[in-house]
């Protein structure tokens, strides 16, 4: 595995249509399953099914990590994780998020909202933006390869395909790991509408912390006292924001692995000894970067850039390994 990987965004495609092609189905059976386009950005090799072909990144890291692109009112079938931990982060526009076994429970995210689903939750989302199409990144933490084979739809959601796209389609999407019994094997966890906002982090209600030439908003912590969610005890979420010719200073981390992912800006991410590979990361462009690489992230552009740093370790205090110069 190599010690950093960069997924540049516009090289890596939508599934949808390869994948509705291989499962005999059409497209927009495939797409009431993922959303409009899926764009699988990181995922670990070790899965099976479509959550592991042909990733942006291929890290194994107990993250998936995939952008959606959804035209308004379109979005998934409601669906649980009860192994994994999926969160989503509005990218652009406005995205409604409907939860409860019946979708009867909702609320909407803005640009760099981000909502941590709890395991066993049906759930999903779908555009509210009125006249452009809108993207979400979702990520997904689990500990095992088996612990990403937990995600089922509702078994009406079978019913609607057969009946929309001729018998048959829910069996062939089964084939390649997709489930229909959400509720019937495992009981759903039911969480109010009061609850459900403890598990969002609004960005604009998020105080940054300043810290050498940066701007750190806390979205997602172990801890509760560390950030605007209390989310997975091995995965820590923050946006940073740097001012139009700002850098940050090197920093490597010594035990987790940080994956970046440019949210707006013309950033610039220097790596290694010396910081001597430099590459400038357009929106949406990711890096994972593996613990003990010296890394550095500057704005060389003419308005704020932002960027998404994802870590992951084992331990809560794998999180306080940042080490400076």
């Amino acid at each position: 595995m190599s010690d950093v990987q960069l997924a540049r965004f516009s090289d890596v495609s939508s599934q949808g249509a390869r994948f509705a092609e291989e499962m005999g189905v059409p497209l927009g059976a495939y797409q009431k399953m993922t959303a409009e386009e899926f764009f699988l950005v990181m995922s670990s090799p070790t899965l099976g099914g479509p959550f592991a072909t042909d990733p942006g990144i291929s890290e194994d890291q107990g993250l998936i990590a995939a952008i959606v692109k959804c035209s308004p009112g379109q979005g998934p079938y409601l669906h649980a994780h009860y192994n994994t931990l999926e969160s989503f982060t509005c990218l652009s526009g406005k995205f409604r998020i409907t939860w409860g076994d019946e979708g009867e429970n909702e609320t909407f995210l803005d640009t760099f909202d981000t909502i941590a689903v709890p395991r066993g939750v049906v759930r999903t989302f779908a555009s509210a933006t009125d006249d452009a199409e809108a993207h979400i990144l979702g990520f997904i933490r689990g500990d095992t390869p088996d612990d990403f084979a937990d995600v089922a739809m509702m078994p009406a959601a079978a019913t609607d395909l057969d009946d929309t796209f001729g018998p048959g389609t829910s069996d062939k999407i089964k084939d390649i790991g997709w489930r229909f019994d959400a509720g019937e094997v495992t009981p759903n966890l039911q969480v109010s509408p009061a609850d459900m906002e403890t598990c969002i982090a609004r960005f604009a209600d998020i105080t940054p912390r300043s810290v050498a030439g940066a701007e750190i908003y806390a979205v997602m912590h172990p801890d509760a006292t560390q950030a605007a969610i209390t989310g997975d005890r091995g995965e820590m979420a923050q946006i940073i924001e740097l001012a139009p010719g700002a850098e940050m200073p090197a920093y490597a981390r010594s035990r987790s692995k940080e994956t970046l992912m440019c949210l707006t800006g013309d950033l610039t991410l220097g790596w290694g000894p010396d910081i001597k590979t430099n590459q400038i990361l357009d929106i949406w462009d990711t890096v994972t970067l593996q613990p003990g690489i010296t890394r550095r992230i500057s704005n060389s552009g003419s308005t704020p850039a932002y960027v998404l740093s994802l870590v992951i370790g084992s331990e809560d205090e794998a999180f306080d390994d940042v080490m400076v110069g």
